[in-house]
């Protein structure tokens, strides 16, 4: 059992904070409140006094061993990116070039504040490795694209990993179905692998809306957008995260909205890509169900989510003009609880009795957060990621002080300078 004595709490579940205490037996929160004395014999005890205590970030989209490329394909746009650099690369990774870039993302994410992880991409069984020894929370989807007549072989393969991975580690780790993007799938593809996920009851995680090209060259074959071609074949039906969302119409946003998807805002990697901006008011105004993701640390080009969170809010304030658009509170619980829920985990997010307890500890006596005034604020607008001094993670210790303590950072480090290197030069 943990005890965390005199933080100041950050529950999330409204705007207030007070300084008090919060205990942990197993995975869960078991007491939040004012601080009192304890006749319990705990663990582990941590004094709060010069932290913030909250709940952990949740990334909504990423592809976690795409650290593997950072900065090797930036200032051109998605489509020459993915076709001239990323895929021919991607058609040389190894399951052990997959394993340890995920693990290098798990420790970036973790060491930046993040605790849940909704990645997507293939070799997934090696990524499921990583982020279960690196000890975060994860939704694996598995990467699906329709190549000639394999479309039934690659739905079988990919219903035997949800099969396998789906509910591990204390339920720590989901899985799910990733079809690609509607550009890269089979309208039958897609609906295939939507009902298949309704019917096991698990996410489909996708790429939506991403650029304008999609948009215009979809439209030309179908008359419609994606959105309302894939609505119109049942394909939200399933639980869907779409990431992006970037190029809408009112109508997609009321499809989103009936059928209760998630949107995974991915401002950073939209802009430096060039595929444009998110509409962060009208998603705000049609009350979609938002969250937050990086996307891959080959785009953006880091999985701090703190970027990304600042990004989103500012977008909402600076497009609309209104400076009072989702303010501090808010924006952290789209970084937390929502983007929870909408990557599937039902009581992660909050600190309230009963959830997960996926917390982690500011330290208060920083720079950048001192004065120490309003917390919401602070965290929202002004933390680094260096700030994030302890990470707990499903009731367990995952970074203390700054170390990670489920791998060893600078041998991982090592192995992926050298995969990289044969990367580049195979």
């Amino acid at each position: 059992m943990i005890l965390i004595k005199n933080g100041t709490i950050l529950t999330l579940e409204g705007n207030e904070f007070f300084t008090g205490d919060l205990a942990i037996k197993d995975s869960r929160i078991f007491y939040v409140g004012k601080s009192k004395k304890w006749d319990v014999e705990f663990d582990t005890v941590i004094d709060g006094t010069d932290f913030i205590v909250m709940p952990g970030f949740v990334n909504t989209h990423t592809h976690l061993a795409m650290v593997l490329m950072r900065g090797i394909a930036d200032d051109i746009e998605l489509h020459k990116w993915l076709n001239d650099v990323i895929f021919p690369i991607e058609g040389k990774l190894t399951k052990d070039d997959v394993y340890f870039g995920s693990l290098l993302a798990s420790i970036e994410s973790i060491k930046s504040g993040v605790t849940t992880v909704a990645d997507f991409y293939f070799h997934m069984d090696a990524v499921f490795n990583a982020v279960k020894e690196a000890g975060i929370r994860a939704n694996l989807g598995f990467g699906l694209a329709s190549k000639f007549d394999f479309d039934t072989v690659k739905l079988k393969v990919a219903t035997d990993f949800v099969k396998k991975y789906n509910d591990r580690e204390d339920g720590r780790i989901l899985a799910s179905f990733a079809p690609h993007a509607p550009y890269t799938c089979t309208l039958k593809f897609m609906e295939a692998i939507a009902k298949r996920a309704k019917e096991m009851g698990v996410l489909v995680h996708t790429h939506l809306h991403e650029t304008e090209k999609e948009i215009v060259d979809f439209k030309k074959q179908y008359g419609i957008t994606p959105i309302q071609k894939l609505a119109s074949v049942g394909f939200f039906g399933a639980k869907v995260n779409a990431a992006h969302c970037v190029y809408m119409s009112a109508e997609d946003y009321k499809v989103l909205k009936e059928h209760n998807v998630g949107v995974a805002l991915n401002p950073q990697s939209n802009l430096k890509l060039g595929s444009g901006i998110p509409d962060v008011p009208e998603m705000l105004k049609y009350e979609l169900n938002l969250g937050v993701g990086t996307d891959g640390a080959s785009s953006n080009n880091n999985l701090i989510l703190l970027e990304d969170m600042r990004l989103v809010s500012f977008l909402a304030k600076g497009l609309s003009r209104d400076p009072q658009l989702l303010p501090a509170d808010e924006l952290l619980r789209i970084a937390t609880v929502s983007g929870a829920k909408n990557i599937g985990f039902s009581d992660v997010g909050l600190l309230k009795e009963g959830y997960k307890a996926d917390i982690i500890l500011i330290n208060k006596n920083s720079e950048t957060l001192t004065p120490f005034t309003n917390p919401h604020s602070l965290v929202a607008y002004s933390m680094r990621p260096g700030d994030v001094d302890t990470v707990i993670i499903n009731g367990k210790l995952v970074m203390q002080h700054r170390k990670v303590l489920t791998v060893d950072e600078e041998t991982v480090k090592k192995e992926v300078r050298k995969h990289y290197k044969r990367l580049i030069n195979s």
